[in-house]
């Protein structure tokens, strides 16, 4: 009982700021500006107050689990002193990445809520159907790269080659990716600081809501934040032990190079770590870093080389297009991404750190801040997605925050808290938003096909009267969901372009053409099933889709709606008559 009772007010007041935070936070939702998962919104699926009281129940167990260390200890069975100063630590690392891979696990049946995934999809669907030397000489051609770069679309379709196009497979890859960061934290805080910086920021990482709904989705930015990591921890282990991790930066430097265009900004970061990692011997540090930099930058000068017009128009529609939107429009509130989207007690150990590294002038935190800087102040970046490559580093400074919490009781309690309400968050309630939008009927549609007998699936994509999007983009996303083989029914006048479509943050959809494994074969019978995506509940059938439909009966309708988003796609299936009775609609 000694033990339980030990510093019994610093874990009420734990417990009760845990309780505290979500209320206020609720009466201030009208303050979250998310773009995806706002407070505004979440809680239309979701019963605040029963979420409130699981995390009442709960809290308790957080504190026995904090405890548990300190009673496993008085009570007599703790290991001996050398052996467990080798266990613990070994322990630790390894319980953190579980629970990161096992968290990701559970929202892998969320939609596909950014359409960006029909892009990455069609180039790994192109990688895993041509091969790579097709999609090396393609890529900005015959397969449409708009403004991206060519590295996790090759490990999807890599996967897709493996195991088919398979979702899972490429959702159980981001999962992996986002474990391996827990782990790359802890070993860049243990590497600057100590054992418990490290780990504290490893665990705090499972305290961003807004990342679970990211992780079962088929983009870069999981794929962005783990290979810039790799290449801050590695090139510091590269400088100070050299040995493998000299490749290992190599191949790290690749993927960021390769992964996203504003990760090239991001490597900027290499350069205050590398002034930190020049120790005792800078001559063989500097050789080091020469040997994992200089090739790296050499293989991808050779790629950039023989991409270079591409990207050239990549580049400069980023200037001219994404750069101005970015600073203009497609923003939200800091308080909305602190607040809301991360823990507020996450928040103020990473306010507290900044304090606590001025007085202490530390110079490693001023390092690893300076991205945190560059995004946030030099760049004003104000989208919390963007912003996604800088969470493991404002974990681990937070992290570093708690290093003046004395008691380990204390600071363990603090770090479950702030890691078990988040994931109780995110799936008690943005799970269940994301679940109820539109984007789920593509989701449940692409299961229902896979109950037909194999063949072609005719699919009409219907255009709205004042589109947010180009409805082609839908046949991807279904295409994503389902092992039939979709064919894409165009209508027999494509409907014009809407005016804005230069400015829309979709412009994407329209200029984006399909490939040719989408497209009909020539003199090919009508398919026995057709698909008809209308871009909401209200939109009508035109007069020549209706037509089409003769000699077919409805079979299944899939009709969730939110109400939340300007495109709700709805799904209408029909089959061929003289296939089967006609089922009764629902």
């Amino acid at each position: 009982m000694p033990v339980l009772l030990r510093n019994i007010y610093g874990h009420l007041l734990i417990a009760g700021l845990s309780l505290l935070f979500p209320v206020l936070l609720y009466r201030a939702r009208h303050l979250d500006d998310n773009a995806l998962t706002s407070w505004q919104w979440v809680f239309q699926a979701a019963e605040p107050w029963r979420l409130w009281l699981y995390l009442l129940l709960l809290t308790p167990l957080l504190w026995l689990l904090a405890k548990a260390p300190e009673w496993w200890r008085e009570a007599g069975h703790s290991t001996p002193a050398g052996r467990q100063r080798r266990l613990m630590p070994l322990l630790a690392r390894a319980t953190t990445p579980l629970m990161a891979f096992l968290a990701c696990l559970l929202f892998f049946d969320v939609p596909e809520m950014i359409v960006d995934a029909a892009r990455y999809f069609i180039q790994a669907k192109s990688f895993s159907t041509y091969g790579p030397l097709y999609f090396y000489r393609e890529w900005g051609g015959e397969i449409f790269a708009w403004t991206d770069l060519p590295l996790m679309s090759m490990l999807y379709g890599l996967l897709f080659t493996i195991f088919g196009e398979s979702r899972l497979a490429a959702q159980l890859l981001n999962a992996l990716l986002f474990a391996l960061t827990t782990l790359l934290i802890a070993q860049l805080g243990r590497d600057f600081w100590d054992e418990e910086t490290g780990q504290a920021g490893a665990l705090l990482f499972l305290g961003f809501p807004y990342l679970y709904s990211q992780t079962p989705l088929l983009l870069v930015d999981i794929g962005t934040m783990f290979f810039l990591l790799l290449a801050l921890a590695s090139l510091h282990r590269a400088m100070t032990r050299g040995g493998w991790y000299v490749p290992l930066t190599a191949v790290a430097v690749i993927g960021v190079l390769l992964v996203k265009y504003s990760a090239w900004l991001l490597l900027s970061g290499l350069l205050p770590v590398f002034l930190c990692s020049l120790g005792p011997e800078p001559r063989r540090a500097i050789i080091r870093a020469a040997l994992a930099l200089t090739p790296a930058l050499l293989l991808v000068a050779v790629f950039f080389w023989g991409q270079r017009e591409v990207m050239a128009e990549q580049i400069a529609l980023l200037l001219e297009f994404q750069r101005p939107a970015l600073s203009q429009g497609w923003r939200e509130g800091l308080i909305s991404t602190f607040f809301f989207q991360t823990h507020p007690l996450l928040t103020a150990a990473l306010l507290y750190s900044g304090y606590r590294a001025i007085r202490q002038r530390d110079r490693r935190y001023a390092a690893l801040s300076w991205l945190v800087i560059l995004v946030l102040v030099v760049l004003e970046l104000r989208r919390i997605r963007y912003s996604i490559p800088i969470l493991p580093l404002l974990a681990l400074l937070a992290g570093y925050g708690l290093r003046d919490l004395a008691d380990p009781g204390l600071r363990r309690h603090l770090l479950v808290v702030i890691a078990g309400s988040s994931l109780l968050l995110a799936g008690g309630a943005f799970k269940p938003f994301l679940n109820s939008t539109g984007d789920r009927n593509l989701l449940e549609a692409g299961r229902f096909l896979d109950t037909l007998p194999r063949q072609p699936i005719g699919v009409v994509v219907l255009s709205e009267h004042d589109p947010v999007l180009d409805p082609r983009v839908t046949l991807p996303l279904l295409d994503l969901f389902t092992n039939q083989k979709v064919v894409y029914l165009p209508p027999a006048t494509p409907p014009p372009q809407p005016p804005g479509v230069t400015e829309s943050p979709l412009r994407f959809s329209w200029e984006m053409h399909l490939p040719e494994f989408y497209l009909p074969a020539p003199a090919a019978p009508p398919p026995e099933t057709v698909v008809v995506i209308k871009g909401s509940p209200t939109a009508r059938i035109p007069p020549e889709t209706i037509m089409m439909l003769d000699g077919y009966h409805h079979l299944q309708q899939f009709s969730a709606d939110s109400g939340i988003f300007q495109y709700r796609p709805l799904v209408l299936i029909y089959r061929a008559a003289d296939i089967a009775k006609p089922w009764p609609e629902p």
